[in-house]
């Protein structure tokens, strides 16, 4: 290929690059103007703890449903670059809603400190990982505050994420193990785990950590809150962003840390929707509620598969929302029981 061909290509990317952004722009307006049926937006004071920040959210109470009955509650948190409009855009979690009678809260950043990519929940921050501080615990008081305005279920909270989003589903679940009855990491992260896990410009090379410090780190922090927490782990073969070494860092690092053999699944089925081939394999332990779930897809890359179209959303493709959803019904939070005396 020639200099003249090779420019001329890249020119014409560049105006393909301009076009789709201002293309989105327009559509993200348009969306921001017109909100959902049913959506509810909600503010949260910062709070008296270290590290807090006021925060926004939405929330989707599912139409037509007006009676007081306490329902399942689902909080969705978006990845690096959206927010929480962009992400109840694209995982269409709203009809799901409408159709099984849950509320589905969109929970944004609002505002963060740091060095990170626009709009990244702090995952890789110690400090924002911890109940009690930063922004796990500005989330769940998020929860809180929908507990004290819609009747919720407690038994039936989760909680998933996309990228950086599902890091911060995974830190919720371990700094709230004992509240949260079960969560889905989408393209995420294990807990405590450090920024040279994802590739970007500056790091072409991820690094993880080993998976016992990541078990040390989580048994500190649940510490005699320890649950087993069920876990469903979606994740993109062809992710070039957060690659699928993270994701099986994640599985045998829950495995290890609440007995369950991920060597070896107890069930496994696989298919193909569209272009996009997908495996998914549970594994069990011995304690209640230990389950791991992975769903395995080699699809586009980086994103999420099988919703609405919008940025970092690949919709001709296995459905996970659907999938997410019945792990959640499967999963309760199972009460633990009072010792005799």
């Amino acid at each position: 290929m020639g200099i003249y061909e090779a420019l001329s290509n890249s020119w014409a990317r560049f105006k393909t690059w301009v076009r789709e952004t201002r293309l989105w722009a327009a559509v993200s307006f348009w969306r921001r103007r017109r909100a959902p049926e049913n959506d509810f937006t909600h503010r949260l004071p910062s709070q008296l703890y270290p590290g807090s920040r006021r925060r926004e959210y939405v929330v989707h109470q599912p139409r037509g449903k007006t009676d007081k009955r306490a329902r399942p509650l689902v909080v969705v948190l978006h990845g690096c670059r959206q927010d929480h409009r962009d992400i109840e855009q694209i995982t269409g979690f709203n009809e799901l809603a409408d159709r099984h009678d849950f509320l589905v809260a969109y929970p944004n950043i609002t505002s963060y400190s740091g060095l990170r990519d626009r709009n990244c929940w702090g995952w890789w921050f110690a400090r924002e990982i911890r109940a009690g501080a930063g922004e796990v615990e500005d989330l769940w008081q998020i929860v809180e505050d929908i507990k004290r305005r819609y009747a919720v279920d407690e038994r039936r909270i989760h909680v998933t994420g996309l990228s950086a989003g599902g890091g911060m589903a995974v830190a919720m679940l371990v700094a709230h193990a004992d509240k949260i009855a079960s969560g889905a990491a989408v393209a995420g992260l294990p807990y405590a785990e450090t920024a040279n896990a994802v590739r970007h410009a500056l790091n072409n090379k991820p690094r993880y950590r080993p998976v016992v410090a990541i078990v040390k780190a989580m048994r500190a922090e649940m510490g005699e809150r320890e649950r087993a927490i069920p876990l469903q782990i979606v994740h993109s073969r062809q992710d070039d962003k957060v690659e699928i070494e993270a994701a099986r860092v994640l599985r045998d690092s829950w495995g290890h840390c609440f007995g369950i053999d991920t060597r070896q699944a107890q069930t496994l089925d696989s298919g193909q929707i569209g272009d996009t081939t997908w495996e998914h394999r549970c594994y069990r332990g011995d304690r209640p509620g230990a389950v791991v779930e992975t769903l395995f897809l080699d699809g586009p890359g980086h994103g999420w598969y099988g919703g609405n179209p919008g940025r970092y959303s690949y919709p001709d493709a296995p459905d996970i929302k659907r999938d997410i959803w019945k792990f959640f019904v499967a999963h309760p939070l199972e009460r633990r029981k009072r010792a005799r005396t």
